[in-house]
């Protein structure tokens, strides 16, 4: 099996890093806009620098393609990958806007081709056995869920909405993963650390659900956390019977390259999701564990949470 990307930035980079641990063999080679960067990434990785991306789709070798450009042009690139018979791993946000998600599973079905979110955060062994002990019933019912990120970036890259596309899909995502649909969300954010002061670098989500559950949902690019515990990257579910947690910020590698890149469990969480796509979506025909149908929530919930931040107020959910 072959996979070759389109897009080929920094994300790209650990998704290849990721390929060469199951195999040397499965990157195929990449496009990207500037052609230096094509030729300088393949000439590091190996693999084709394709001179454009209908050369890329035409390559009968190739089974499946990453698209880690920009968001917005996430759909396109998709869906033209889609419709030339590839498989398609999807980095998020998938899409700028939901309705072009539901889109792409359309289009997804009609070729008989899988496209998987790269939701990698619950790829992660450790988030996939908490996940099992609540499906078993272990914890008990449900009470609350904490997904909570403090990450210094650099001052310069702020710009609205950027945490709340960026960070926060992670941490609904993963909500959606564990909890399910939340019915109602209140959101609030300030800037207290990036240059732009219109762009939020904090932001707190509440969600709520039918059932009484409630998820916090806490992301940050403004401060590191340097306790002895740092909460960097962590969550917590508490049930009736048994709690969980799983920290990220356990293995740390050398000296991060971004913020975020020296932790072990995060670059890991790469190799765990492309382990997932080729062997059990596209070698075994199983389901993402995070489908479009999940991205497609993802996205209404952060929208909602958009409107609560402009409005000020508790809004309720609208999923179609």
């Amino acid at each position: 099996m072959k996979m070759g990307i389109i897009g080929l930035g920094r994300v790209a980079e650990l998704h290849v890093h990721a390929l060469k641990q199951i195999s040397p063999e499965i990157f195929a080679g990449g496009w990207n806009r500037s052609s230096s960067r094509a030729q300088t990434f393949c000439s590091r990785f190996g693999g084709v620098a394709y001179a454009s991306i209908d050369d890329l789709l035409a390559d009968k070798e190739v089974d499946a393609v990453l698209v880690a450009t920009s968001t917005a042009s996430h759909f396109e690139f998709a869906k033209r990958a889609l419709e030339a018979g590839k498989h398609v791993l999807l980095e998020k946000p998938l899409c700028e806007r939901s309705s072009e998600i539901r889109e792409l599973a359309e289009i997804a079905s009609a070729n008989s081709r899988v496209c998987m979110p790269s939701h990698n955060y619950i790829y992660a062994e450790t988030m996939r056995r908490l996940h099992a002990h609540i499906e078993n019933g272990r914890l008990g019912k449900i009470v609350n869920f904490w997904a909570i990120y403090n990450k210094r970036h650099d001052s310069s890259i702020g710009a609205p909405d950027l945490t709340m596309r960026e960070l926060m899909i992670h941490h609904a995502y993963c909500m959606l993963y564990f909890l399910g649909r939340p019915t109602h969300v209140y959101a609030t954010g300030t800037s207290v650390h990036f240059e732009d002061p219109s762009a939020h670098d904090q932001l707190m989500v509440t969600a709520e659900y039918a059932d009484g559950k409630i998820a916090n949902l806490w992301g940050s690019f403004s401060a590191d956390d340097r306790s002895r515990e740092p909460w960097s990257c962590y969550f917590k579910i508490i049930g009736m019977e048994g709690s969980g947690v799983v920290p990220w910020d356990v293995t740390k590698l050398g000296e991060p390259e971004l913020p975020f890149w020296d932790d072990a469990t995060y670059l890991d969480s790469f190799l765990q999701v492309q382990t997932y796509f080729l062997n059990e979506c596209l070698g075994k025909g199983r389901q993402p564990l995070s489908t479009l149908d999940d991205a497609y929530d993802a996205a209404v919930i952060l929208d909602a949470a958009r409107q609560s931040l402009v409005e000020k107020r508790r809004i309720e959910i609208l999923y179609q």
